[in-house]
């Protein structure tokens, strides 16, 4: 996970930064998505400026997979705790949704979204609401994932054909050209 990162937000820094664990002094940790939790998860260190806080993330189940992300600003920070996404607002100290599985998430500053996959489909959001959600594309996986200015591509596996397929996402609408997920 990454370190720190840094908001700018008025005059002020907000920082929020990775932990290796729950402190064993201070303000007890907010826990996510259950504010009664007691199992540590991801450890994230909020400042606002005008107050620390500690987030504690439930893990999800995709170990190495965690990241955090700034890019839309300090009322919609994104938390990856193992493959299980949150959005929180780090100002009001609450929790604005939360989303799971995820494999790849990335920003995608041309349409000042993230981006998030769970290897089967593709979903953008941005700091006030989801953008678009791809169908389907895959039965079991994505490989070579390139972007082409606001295009991608790469490979979706079926198991019952044992092929990958190419397809193509448009990141302004999120339409999908090909796949190897033919299904409702």
């Amino acid at each position: 996970m990454a370190v720190a990162h840094t908001i700018r937000k008025d005059s002020r820094m907000i920082l929020a930064r990775a932990l290796p664990g729950l402190p064993p002094y201070g303000e007890p940790a907010i826990s996510f998505p259950a504010r009664d939790a007691f199992r540590e998860g991801t450890v994230v260190e909020f400042d606002t400026g005008n107050r620390q806080w500690i987030g504690n993330f439930a893990d999800g189940w995709r170990q190495g997979v965690s990241s955090l992300h700034t890019e839309l600003g300090a009322r919609a920070i994104v938390v990856v705790a193992s493959g299980a996404g949150y959005v929180v607002d780090a100002t009001s100290q609450t929790l604005r949704c939360e989303f799971g599985d995820v494999t790849s998430i990335w920003f995608e500053p041309e349409i000042a979204a993230m981006i998030v996959s769970n290897d089967l489909w593709f979903h953008a959001f941005d700091a006030e609401k989801p953008i678009w959600t791809t169908r389907r594309i895959s039965w079991d996986g994505m490989r070579n994932i390139q972007r082409d200015e606001l295009v991608l591509r790469g490979e979706a596996y079926s198991p019952i054909e044992d092929h990958w397929s190419v397809f193509e996402v448009d990141l302004r609408s999120g339409s999908v050209a090909g796949g190897s997920y033919t299904g409702p």
